[in-house]
């Protein structure tokens, strides 16, 4: 078993835990709380890629753009959602600092950011992880 295949899975399995996470913290209310757990498991669901793909990354949040710089190495009907999943990506590192430090900001603005991405980081997720069931197998450990 390749070392790329053990990252990338552990990568993706913590993808999934920070998806519930902010799914769980969305239905709660907790808006602040559902942007962090969603912007980790952005983070981690694309690092999978990379990390599957051996693409080397700078330790950062944004990291969308390897994507892009890399998209001719993927299959065509993941190539092709490339431009969403990287803005998604980058979208909520940007503003991380914003709900890192939800006291400096009203909390309508986490509720209607955290609306307007839910459903965009669930479909990064899922394209991700079927890439990885497709690069691996599907009888991957859960």
């Amino acid at each position: 078993m390749s070392i790329n295949k053990l990252r990338a899975e552990k990568a993706i399995r913590s993808a999934e835990r920070e998806l519930m996470n902010g799914l769980k913290s969305f239905d709660e209310g907790d808006y602040t709380g559902a942007l962090k757990y969603l912007q980790e498991c952005s983070e981690y669901a694309v690092k999978a890629i990379l990390i599957a793909y051996a693409v080397d990354y700078p330790r950062m949040h944004g990291v969308g753009r390897f994507l892009i710089e890399n998209r001719g190495r993927f299959p065509e009907w993941f190539g092709s959602r490339i431009d969403v999943i990287s803005e998604v990506v980058d979208t909520l590192a940007r503003n991380r600092p914003r709900f890192r430090y939800p006291y400096e900001y009203p909390p309508e603005e986490h509720k209607a950011f955290a609306e307007g991405i839910r459903l965009k980081v669930k479909e990064l997720f899922t394209n991700c992880d079927r890439l990885i069931d497709e690069l691996f197998g599907e009888d991957r450990s859960r």
